[in-house]
């Protein structure tokens, strides 16, 4: 049996960045789930996002209200809500990406 040797790479399906990783590996997941998908001056995918804390148990809170257009992202299931951006106030579910390398 042959050792395969070299890079092989696959496309983020949520960003679109462009992975690649030594051979064996098979898998690698894209760290676009912790960035703003908003551009704040440094592109898309450019802007840290914070870990969010909802500050209410679960079971005694329904969807974010938005005052005027001032909070984004999925404000429907508050509870699945990983990351916060601090400048546009985007909340984001998304979970780590796999991405396939081929």
């Amino acid at each position: 049996m042959a050792v395969k040797v070299g890079y092989v790479s696959g496309t983020c399906s949520n960003c679109g960045k462009e992975l690649s990783a030594p051979r064996p590996a098979d898998l690698f997941v894209c760290d676009c789930w912790e960035y703003c998908p908003r551009d704040h001056g440094k592109g898309a995918y450019g802007t840290k996002m914070e870990p969010y804390t909802p500050d209410l148990t679960p079971d005694r809170y329904g969807p974010i209200k938005t005052v005027s257009g001032d909070v984004h992202g999925d404000l429907k299931h508050p509870t699945s809500i990983l990351m916060r951006c601090s400048i546009c106030n985007y909340h984001s579910s998304l979970k780590p990406v796999e991405v396939e390398l081929g």
